[in-house]
């Protein structure tokens, strides 16, 4: 299964934004001073149209496969030993971020699925159903 982000649609408009600024910037560029602007907002741009597309987890009975941002990382259910979601509280806003706890000890953060919510007050059900989804498939793989 593959789950992706709703954000996605609004970080690749963005990128594609950003890149359209960079090009029309050096469209019309005639000094070199004015490269700034087109590396500013054209390498960020760059990545966020190639990458946005990719955003997402991918997921089923041999392991997960999370895209984010700059890399994508892959791990078979083996080296994962929960799939939890952690709620990040704030003054203005809290975050629900999906996390998969590796059988190394160590924590892989799901950044880009991550749901937003004003103060902690109710979870997201969105990242909540990801993350029962994932554990359920997580559970199922195990050998018996």
């Amino acid at each position: 299964m593959k789950r992706r982000t709703p954000w996605a649609i609004a970080y690749f408009l963005v990128g594609l934004l950003c890149l359209l600024t960079a090009v029309s910037v050096a469209a019309s560029s005639t000094r070199v001073d004015e490269l700034i602007p087109i590396v500013v907002f054209g390498v960020p741009g760059l990545v966020l149209t190639v990458r946005a597309p990719l955003f997402g987890v991918t997921f089923g009975a041999s392991g997960v496969k999370y895209s984010g941002l700059l890399k994508s990382r892959s791990y078979a259910w083996s080296e994962v030993q929960e799939v939890k979601c952690t709620v990040v509280t704030g003054t203005l806003f809290s975050s629900d971020l999906p996390e998969l706890v590796l059988a190394s000890g160590k924590v892989d953060q799901l950044p880009m699925l991550a749901g937003y919510g004003a103060g902690g007050s109710t979870p997201n059900k969105r990242v909540e159903r990801l993350v029962t989804e994932l554990e359920a498939t997580r559970t199922s793989a195990r050998p018996a």
